[in-house]
């Protein structure tokens, strides 16, 4: 392409253009403008030596090589006159330097203006793009400053032409980049094609001013020495563009790794924290990612069926009360970390000796007691990994995520997915973060976007099906905000056991931050005397019972109680509507008011409540449509319910850790590695568990496991009896002020709760295992 022109000093120079450079330097400006956008992908905040690092090599890598290194290698394509290279362009290395630095300056402040929040504001990146635009164009008319052998003379339209492409170009890209990137945190390609649009700007405002310079009175005396020749340039603008290529190379190695990482993750057994904000926004890395850590490559119990670690198991009943005792647990970790180490070094003893496979039996034998202790040291590692103190990493959510790997699409042709396939579990850790908190992690480098916006890539990489962690997720974030327990008050609940294969009774609960049972509550904060002399008539009735006698004239002598009878007429309509009939028919009152811990207004759990339960027990196949109600494990319920009992959970669980880390400690210094022979292997164990006494064992209508040390619920004793007759002398004379009661308790330590007591309802003589369509009448009064 030629352009001749003259002018009143002279003739313009011939200029003509290389194909070649200029797409090179369309490649380079896209290398540049993508490492930009994927270092800001991964700023999460203004605050933090990390993420000003992001800030300060983003506009590097954005003025540097994006527009500084496109510019040049662009005139480079410029050919002047007949291509004599003592007539082509030189530049002063004064103004080459400023027309390198002042770009990086100007989109520092455009990137700062910005800011890095999930969406940022039109005002802002509209700020940002004009900024940006202007750098462009800053840079590319100072850069043409610094030609030194010729004069420059430019068309006005073509000036206001590149300006109106770079700020407009540069906005859209920065639009579509800030304002939907934080659903695009999986998707590389699309970044990838922000960065196209962006080098577009930088290279459509370039040849547009380009096309509108004219070069004329060329200075023949030019040498040189002092200034940079054309391909000096454009060699200094190669090595800043490979830097750029390698800041790429190295975020897709670091992709892979990841990829790799969360393919090997699937089939273990895998601890991940979920930290939400004020907001309910979930906190991940800037490759939409949660926080995790190994535990074990998987469990080797052999209580259930293929090794899974239910959320009903022994094992995951202790994680779950460590989790509420970190404070306990932090002061032993070194201690249990050492213990692995010895593990680890006495098993590459015995795999060099050739006892592989006698070892191994020995270890899953007593594996419980090292999934404790791998549970534990790993949940210090994620700890330091989010910059937290262990006390901090939250509580640990109530049921188990099963995660499937992949397999190849040739495996699968091949018939070899059933082989290849293996499944693995993963734990979460949930915390409510403070605003202080969340701004510190953001500073640290974590995101916090919706759960919607990360669902997705979570599901994809985690290997979850989209469904069931969309739903996990949602209620996790329900559960770091509030315990599964009370509010204050009185409260007319349903306790609804059902009988299970596995897992032996389960019990019916209320999903949300609400009661953790299906319930209704009444006005009334306490429960008075005269309201006991009410409610005691109904004892043993189902619901439609107690309705239809409360509405009877009967109820009704006591005028004084009328307001409490219409709460209980209106609590135990509500309650009846939201449960099946044939669960209303089986369920009967107890009119003995149970307390149980409730959390208060601060959120914490230092009061108590009261609660007014029918009880019943269904069949295998009892099933509830409200999708607001799901069943869950007795035993879990009643660990849940005992943690919320701050004067219960903290003393207990300290006792069982010093027992048991007495237990260790007498066995571990009983031998050494050395003093171990051939014939006592078999006696070697890393952490013994203690043995119940058989003789100590009644037996139960429901016996759900033996007595351990690993939070397991037992039952300790049982003996059924009318409760409505225990306050009566000849009862409590015969069998005891506590004969009667079931004690459902987590570890060696019985100490009673409320649920306790509901199971000991559950079995009292008035209640029964199916539903009753028989009539009932109403007593008369």
């Amino acid at each position: 392409m030629w352009l001749t022109d003259r002018s009143l000093e002279g003739d313009y120079v011939n200029v003509s253009y290389m194909g070649g450079f200029i797409f090179l330097a369309y490649v380079v400006s896209v290398m540049g403008c993508t490492t930009t956008l994927e270092l800001l992908h991964r700023r999460t905040s203004r605050a933090g030596l990390y993420n000003w690092y992001l800030l300060l090599t983003s506009s590097i890598t954005m003025g540097g090589v994006g527009i500084w290194c496109m510019h040049y290698i662009g005139n480079r394509a410029i050919v002047l006159g007949d291509g004599e290279r003592q007539t082509q362009i030189i530049y002063s290395m004064r103004f080459t330097g400023v027309s390198f630095v002042l770009p990086v300056i100007v989109l520092l402040v455009a990137f700062y203006a910005i800011g890095a929040s999930e969406k940022a504001s039109y005002l802002r990146i509209l700020m940002g793009g004009v900024l940006t635009g202007g750098a462009v164009c800053g840079m590319h008319y100072i850069g043409q400053l610094g030609i030194s052998n010729y004069n420059c003379t430019y068309r006005v339209p073509n000036v206001v032409g590149a300006a109106i492409i770079a700020v407009f170009a540069s906005t859209v890209a920065l639009t579509v980049f800030f304002r939907w990137r934080a659903t695009w945190t999986d998707s590389w390609w699309r970044r990838g094609i922000c960065g196209c649009v962006l080098a577009l700007a930088v290279s459509g405002m370039h040849w547009t001013a380009a096309v509108g310079t004219h070069y004329w009175n060329h200075d023949g005396t030019m040498r040189h020495t002092g200034q940079l020749s054309r391909s000096q340039v454009v060699i200094i603008c190669s090595v800043l563009a490979c830097a750029a290529c390698g800041v790429l190379t190295a975020c897709a190695v670091v992709a892979g790794g990841n990829r790799r990482r969360l393919n090997m993750q699937a089939r273990q057994l895998v601890l991940t924290c979920a930290f939400f904000d004020q907001e309910g926004r979930i906190m991940v890395t800037p490759h939409a990612l949660l926080p995790s850590r190994k535990i074990v490559d998987r469990y080797l119990g052999k209580t259930f069926n293929d090794d899974d670690l239910t959320r009903s198991h022994p094992a995951f009943l202790w994680a779950f009360r460590a989790s509420r005792n970190w404070n306990l647990v932090k002061d032993v970790i070194p201690f249990m970390r050492s213990r692995i180490e010895s593990e680890e070094a006495t098993m590459e003893h015995y795999l060099a000796k050739g006892d592989s496979m006698e070892h191994e039996t020995e270890m899953q034998s007593d594996f419980d007691e090292q999934f404790k202790r791998h549970f534990c040291v790993t949940a210090q590692d994620l700890a330091d990994e989010v910059r937290q103190p262990l006390p901090h990493l939250g509580k640990l959510y109530d049921n188990v995520l099963i995660t499937s790997a992949p397999t190849s699409r040739f495996s699968r042709a091949m018939g070899y997915s059933r082989i290849g396939n293996s499944k693995g579990q993963m734990l979460f850790t949930v915390r409510h973060l403070d605003k202080y908190d969340a701004n510190r992690l953001a500073a640290a480098g974590f995101r916090f976007t919706r759960v919607e916006n990360v669902t997705s890539a979570l599901s994809s990489r985690m290997h979850i099906p989209l469904p069931i962690l969309g739903e996990h997720l949602r209620d996790m974030r329900d559960y770091a905000a509030s315990s599964r327990n009370y509010e204050s008050g009185v409260h007319i609940v349903s306790f609804i056991m059902r009988p299970t294969i596995y897992d032996h009774f389960e019990v019916l609960t209320a999903k949300g931050t609400g009661n953790p049972l299906p319930s209704s509550t009444l006005p009334i904060k306490r429960i008075q005397i005269q309201h006991l002399d009410l409610i005691s008539h109904m004892e043993g009735w189902t619901i439609s019972t107690c309705l239809s006698w409360l509405k009877s004239d009967a109820a009704q002598g006591n005028r004084e109680l009328d307001d409490f009878r219409e709460q209980l007429i209106y609590a135990m309509s509500a309650l009846s509507s939201s449960l099946p009939p044939s669960i209303n028919l089986a369920s009967k009152f107890s009119s003995r008011p149970l307390i149980a811990p409730c959390r208060t207004s601060d959120g914490t759990d230092v009061s108590n409540c009261v609660i007014l339960p029918f009880c019943a027990v269904g069949n295998l196949d009892t099933q509830v449509s409200n999708p607001m109600f799901t069943f869950t494990p007795l035993r879990l319920f009643r660990v849940q319910q005992q943690m919320n009992d701050v004067n219960v959970g903290g003393d207990g669980f300290a006792k069982e850790l010093g027992k048991e880390l007495y237990y260790s400690n007498a066995r571990s210094s009983s031998a050494t590695e050395s003093e171990i022979t051939p014939p006592s292997r078999s006696m070697f164990k890393f952490w013994p568990r203690k043995q119940p006494d058989p003789s100590k064992r009644d037996s139960s209508q429901e016996t759900l496991t033996e007595l351990s040390q690993l939070g397991d619920i037992v039952v300790r004793r049982e003996v059924k009896v009318d409760v409505s007759k225990l306050s009566e002398p000849a009862v409590e004379n015969t069998l005891g002020r506590h004969a009667s009661h079931t004690t459902v308790v987590a570890g060696d330590l019985a100490i009673g709760t409320y649920v306790d007591e509901l199971y000991n309802l559950c079995y009292s003589p008035g209640v029964r295992l199916r539903p009753d369509t028989a009539v009932t009448k109403i007593p008369s009064g």
